[in-house]
């Protein structure tokens, strides 16, 4: 009877160690960016997507970390979110700030997408990789804000999601 007792707590002990390593995510602090300003587009339209850039993004850890994702955050209920691509700086010969749909078929710059893999962050180092994330809006009235860009990434074996305040707008016209 001994040994079952001892067999069925240990096996209480691991699967409440499955439970705490979830996949729960943690707040995080690792990363530091902030544009200071505000990108926006004016004369926009319903129906087509604008892109903004997130701030670029600094591993300020002792740690390595993976970046998963970008979203933007904080829009309207009127603008369609949810997408997001990576580019490298050395590709666009510096960080765009802003894009449209068709940039990403027009320019070859912006073609190549590095947002399908995690992207790795050594300690105290820049990436060379910028996230852009979309907004399209759906329905009128146009003009909107939305505050900055939660980016979820991996340090070890924990995942965390960090908000990194950016301003951007899109506006009907001036």
């Amino acid at each position: 009877m001994r040994v079952r007792l001892i067999a069925a707590g240990a096996a209480v002990v691991v699967m409440g160690l499955g439970v705490s390593a979830s996949a729960a995510t943690a707040r995080g602090h690792a990363l530091e960016g902030d544009w200071g300003g505000m990108v926006g587009f004016h004369h926009a339209t319903v129906g087509k997507g604008y892109w903004f850039s997130c701030p670029p993004l600094r591993n300020t850890s002792d740690l390595p970390v993976e970046v998963l994702k970008a979203e933007l955050l904080g829009a309207p209920a009127h603008w369609r979110t949810g997408e997001f691509r990576a580019a490298r700086r050395s590709d666009t010969h510096g960080t765009t700030l802003a894009a449209y749909d068709a940039s990403f078929v027009e320019d070859p710059d912006l073609a190549r997408d590095y947002s399908k893999e995690p992207v790795r962050i050594a300690p105290g180092e820049e990436s060379p990789i910028y996230y852009l994330v979309r907004a399209e809006v759906v329905t009128s009235p146009v003009s909107g804000e939305a505050e900055g860009c939660r980016v979820t990434y991996r340090t070890g074996n924990r995942i965390h999601s960090q908000v990194l305040p950016s301003a951007f707008e899109v506006r009907a016209g001036d």
